[in-house]
């Protein structure tokens, strides 16, 4: 694993880029409620994961788009340690695939994930794959895929569940597309579950919502991050 002190030796050679990440990681854990040194942990973490990285790289080369919050991500889920995290919105898989090599690495959860194939523009799916091909066959037992419309599957998805500790948004980017997804998953939402939101600066659902709900409207970029109160059950 990096260590801390490899971490500062990249910050002398680099002192913009470090304030950059230390200020984007401090935020990240401001509006997570997390320590901040435990999500830097968990990012040097993945960096230092050759195995997954290398496979990230070689599958990248087919991919046309990026994650810019996918050690985010990533360092939410092993510091969180959520058992139970659906997402909507899949793709070619990076973000599926941040979020099992976490729980991988936890030793426990189950991620459940929606799919509209090739709706999204920026993100469609290379010739000849399909939803979340980037996941690792080691990483799968713990993956459940529903491949169709979130208006349609989520609700009742949502209902088959015992539990919820983690959203994640991102598929139709649409104002009423987003609204609906935050409308169905934050009632389910165990208290101090996390809500996450990709692409939140497209228009104003994100800051609406959470000013709706009472909820801080967090951003890292352009991940939406905020958590449902613990004394809230609604």
């Amino acid at each position: 694993m990096r260590s801390f002190a490899y971490d500062l030796r990249r910050a002398f050679a680099s002192p913009r880029r470090a304030v950059n990440v230390l200020c984007r990681w401090t935020l990240l854990a401001h509006h997570a409620d997390l320590p901040c040194a435990e999500l830097m942990r968990y990012r040097r973490e993945l960096l230092a994961d050759h195995e997954f990285q290398s496979h990230l790289a070689r599958c990248l080369q087919d991919v046309h788009y990026i994650l810019p919050e996918a050690a985010e991500l990533y360092a939410l889920v092993r510091a969180a340690k959520p058992r139970v995290i659906v997402e909507t919105g899949v793709a070619s898989g990076l973000s599926s695939a941040h979020i099992l090599r976490a729980l991988d690495r936890n030793g426990i959860g189950t991620l459940h994930s929606i799919d509209l194939p090739n709706v999204q523009e920026g993100s469609v799916l290379p010739t000849g794959r399909t939803s979340g091909w980037i996941v690792p066959d080691s990483l799968r037992d713990r993956w459940k895929l529903q491949l169709g419309d979130t208006w349609a599957l989520l609700p009742d998805l949502l209902r088959s569940l015992d539990r919820l500790d983690l959203f994640l948004h991102d598929s139709d980017h649409s104002y009423e597309a987003m609204l609906f997804e935050y409308d169905q998953a934050l009632p389910k939402l165990e208290p101090g579950g996390l809500l996450l939101s990709d692409d939140t600066h497209t228009h104003s659902a994100w800051d609406d919502f959470c000013a709706k709900r009472g909820l801080r409207p967090g951003r890292v970029g352009h991940l939406g991050v905020t958590r449902k109160p613990k004394n809230v059950r609604a």
